[in-house]
């Protein structure tokens, strides 16, 4: 295929938006709309391939798939291998959680595990050393499904081309509509899988489709709207803010359009040609594999706030982009592509494995507990029946229809709830124990990520949906028959003006009832898991800064909350626990989820809190 310097151009630009929107350097606010830039420029390459090869009669669906593999493959398994290497020596903590990102993003369904297991629940995902495999994994399910649609129009475009393209703008309507539908109701969905990014790329395929239409426009026009589009796309860079606007969304449409534009026109001009910007471009897909991996490695060791540390990053960074470039990308293994696809098999098949050891074989017998606690207890028995995960606990992936109100079913004798979110149903089962010789039943209403109220903000349409039944219609019905709300909720993830409004919704919806209601106060935060910061902090003295923000956030919410509530409030952070017991279990698996270890801890505090049960 020909070289095209504008595509070389905004594989560049796109690149260096993201890396720079990663390691905030600059004020591209919207750097990571470089991923659609990449989008549409693969859409476009793909379309071109697999219509040309049909049009010629010599298109080959295994050879493509071939070329596919020993393009994308190579460089990305020695990113990954190589970082598996890098953090078994220096965060042990994190081998075996990585073992699981690394057996997803070597056969490309990375972007699958992350929508599974996204959530309230997870690490923040800045810690993801792998997190970016996601795009490469849409593309990749791209390429594999991509050419058999095609395929099945095979005839109707050679006979009919007209008719073919509006199948193909059908399906992009399709791809486009499905979006913006998850957008409502799963955004992670429409974020992370392949069918709702589709229609990104397939405007790619715009391009080569009506790029014959063009020829006959002003080349003066042509460099004009080029222009146009690349500083529009700029602005976009610039100023979108992932913060205040949903992606993909509607708007997503914008510079998916302007990069289309600028492929349709395909003029060559002085600004595409710089030589510098033309290697950029040449290593961009080895830039991209290795610049996060990198930058994750800089947070762990609380080094990415200063400048100097954030640029000899990056210089790394472009450092093993070029190695990778030079002597892997412009290998040819052609012939050699079964060994390449033996390769990542076995790799998959070894991470696999690694991820589901036990973690006393692979590591010293101290950094196993904290790393098993923070990779596998949260899918452990412990956390399943201490949280009553997927059953009492409205999980974030349920509508109100899927979920059993009869976990709500008050018993005969004296009720209490427990009320709020994932940090309320943490205390579940050390609340049962304080309850099972009483007369009092527990019950639990508890969903993740959002704060007891109507019309709660938050992420998720199904713990909305279920606290609006609890309060509308559900309370209303049965408030005589409960003695005691419990209350505990994050608190401290809201800001100030927000966290007095939650606070003054279940005051004054429970005084019109009359029933006494207390708090479960605010617990640790971390900016990392705990086990991981713990093995950070012993090992290499590292002090987070983050931590600290994060520590007079608590205490701030904390101390506005002990004000406000009084004797309502049972202040946690005022207890001294052990952050390790004795056995070496940590009191968090998380950056601020409690282990039945750490609740445990908080027991006679509580208990004597109660009153009605004693």
């Amino acid at each position: 295929m020909k070289f095209r310097a504008d595509i070389s151009f905004l594989r560049a630009i796109s690149v260096l938006a993201v890396l720079l929107y990663h390691y905030k350097i600059s004020a591209l606010k919207g750097g990571f709309i470089g991923v659609d830039i990449f989008f549409v420029i693969s859409g476009y390459l793909m379309t071109k391939i697999i219509l040309t090869g049909i049009k010629n009669d010599n298109f080959h669906i295994l050879d493509f798939y071939k070329k596919r593999v020993i393009r994308i493959f190579p460089a990305l398994l020695c990113t990954i291998t190589f970082f598996a290497v890098v953090i078994y020596i220096l965060i042990p903590t994190q081998f075996i959680s990585y073992m699981k990102l690394f057996s997803s993003s070597s056969l490309f369904f990375s972007n699958i595990y992350y929508y599974l297991n996204s959530g309230y629940f997870d690490i923040s995902s800045q810690y993801n050393f792998l997190l970016h495999t996601w795009s490469l994994s849409v593309e990749w399910q791209f390429y594999m499904i991509y050419p058999i649609i095609l395929l099945v129009f095979k005839k109707m475009y050679k006979t009919n081309e007209n008719k073919f393209k509006l199948y193909f703008f059908g399906l992009i309507i399709i791809s486009f509509s499905s979006m913006l539908l998850h957008n409502t109701s799963n955004k992670p969905l429409s974020f992370y899988m392949f069918y709702p990014r589709a229609w990104e790329m397939m405007f790619g395929g715009l391009a080569f489709l009506f790029e014959k239409q063009m020829k006959s426009i002003n080349k003066n026009i042509k460099v004009a709207v080029v222009i146009f589009s690349l500083v529009t796309i700029v602005f976009f860079l610039s100023f979108v803010n992932e913060k205040s606007i949903a992606w993909p969304s509607n708007v997503t449409i914008i510079p998916v359009v302007l990069t289309t534009l600028i492929l349709l026109f395909n003029v060559d001009i002085k600004l595409f040609n710089n030589k510098i910007v033309k290697f950029i471009g040449d290593i961009s897909y080895s830039l991209y594999l290795w610049h996060w991996p990198f930058y994750v490695l800089s947070l762990y060791f609380a080094v990415n706030g200063r400048l100097r540390y954030r640029l000899t990053f990056i210089f790394l960074s472009l450092i093993f982009s070029i190695l990778t470039y030079y002597f892997i990308e412009k290998k040819n293994y052609y012939k050699q592509y079964k060994m390449v696809l033996g390769t990542a098999l076995v790799l998959f098949i070894i991470s696999f494995s690694l991820s589901q050891t036990n973690s006393e074989y692979i590591l010293t017998t101290d950094n196993a507990k904290l790393a098993d606690a923070a990779t596998n207890y949260k899918y452990s028995d412990d956390a399943y029946a201490q949280y009553s995960l997927f059953n009492k606990h409205f999980s974030a992936t349920y509508s109100l229809k899927d979920y059993n109100l009869a976990n709500l079913k008050l018993s005969d004798q004296k009720n209490i709830i427990l009320l709020g979110d994932s940090h309320a149903a943490m205390f579940s089962k050390t609340l049962k124990g304080l309850l099972k010789n009483s007369n009092y039943s527990l019950i639990q209403a508890t969903a993740d990520a959002t704060y007891p109220m109507t019309n709660a903000q938050g992420f998720y349409k199904g713990p909305k949906d279920f606290f609006n039944y609890f309060y509308n219609i559900y309370y209303p019905k049965n408030y005589k028959k409960i003695s005691l709300i419990v209350i505990c909720s994050n608190y401290s993830g809201y800001d100030k003006e927000d966290l007095i409004k939650n606070i003054n919704f279940t005051e004054g919806y429970f005084q019109k009832f009359q029933t006494p209601v207390i708090y479960l106060g605010q617990t640790d935060m971390y900016s990392m898991d705990y086990p991981t910061h713990y093995y950070l902090d012993t090992n290499y003295n590292i002090q987070n800064k983050e931590d600290n923000a994060l520590k007079y956030k608590t205490h701030k919410t904390n101390k506005y909350l002990k004000e406000r509530l009084g004797s309502k409030y049972i202040d946690l952070l005022g207890r001294k626990i052990l952050k390790i017991t004795q056995n070496g279990t940590p009191y968090m698996y998380d950056s601020n989820h409690l282990t039945y270890a750490g609740s445990e801890q908080y027991k006679s505090l509580i208990y004597n809190s109660l009153k009605c049960i004693k």
